[in-house]
């Protein structure tokens, strides 16, 4: 398989995505942690002619698969969002190879309990309209949430999931932790990360984390919706919460 460039080459990696956290947050955690500069690229209410009729149709010849997230790495292009999280990982160093495996895992296992949030945060499951958003919330919380965080609690070796360091994985699930979190805060209900003592661990010492202070600071965390402002029931922003359009960024370090 083809590796990673060096992290000596000049043009910093390129990260596409919607303009929200959605699966680049963790993406663009990892480079914060690692001190990895990047250029963040955010399709906005514009999407449409600049990602659909746009940049899409120029990547699309260097990967058919291409889709979002994306990342970029000289004359590399990278998709899906799970690979994406393991080329950083091994790109800035922060994926361990003892680790491989488990660390899979927990991506596989978190993408399983975001494809069931996503069910109850947008209008395609039972949830159709953001009044029925806090019972429909509350119905996963306890329900297919709980399932899957009973499964990533115990395969938590911690205080990470694969022991001393956080892996790619972990910034994964951490996304999905704080997101899950928010939820309860917003409906009125304790989190359900009080119930389980390894993963509330683990989301406490990442947002502890010294190198992630400027992220938190950042508006792609701290301003921008949690899921497509476009079509969700829950951005995570208060009330008049503009989407606005794209947006090019350099992040440095």
């Amino acid at each position: 398989p083809r590796e990673p460039h060096s992290r000596t080459q000049t043009m910093p990696l390129v990260i596409g995505y919607h303009k929200i956290r959605g699966l680049a947050g963790p993406l663009r955690m990892i480079c914060y942690y690692k001190s990895e500069p990047f250029t963040n690229v955010a399709y906005g209410d514009d999407m449409k002619t600049a990602w659909h009729e746009g940049k899409k149709l120029e990547l699309i010849k260097q990967n058919s698969c291409i889709n979002l997230p994306y990342v970029i790495d000289g004359d590399f292009v990278i998709t899906q969002s799970n690979t994406c999280a393991l080329y950083l990982g091994r790109k800035t160093g922060l994926d361990e190879d003892a680790n491989f495996i488990h660390n899979h895992q927990v991506l596989d296992q978190t993408i399983d309990l975001r494809n069931d949030l996503m069910k109850v945060v947008y209008p395609f499951g039972e949830v159709k309209t953001k009044d029925q958003f806090p019972e429909g919330a509350k119905k996963h919380m306890a329900g297919t949430a709980t399932t899957n965080f009973k499964k990533l609690e115990g395969i938590c070796k911690g205080p990470f999931m694969c022991g001393a360091k956080p892996q790619s994985g972990d910034f994964v699930l951490w996304e999905m932790l704080d997101q899950h979190h928010a939820i309860c805060l917003s409906i009125g209900e304790p989190s359900i990360l009080d119930a389980f003592p390894k993963l509330k661990a683990l989301h406490a010492a990442l947002k502890a984390e010294p190198a992630l202070a400027k992220y938190f600071a950042a508006d792609m965390y701290a301003s921008w919706a949690q899921n497509n402002g476009l079509f969700t029931h829950f951005t995570g922003q208060p009330e008049g919460f503009v989407y606005g359009g794209t947006i090019t960024e350099e992040v440095t370090f």
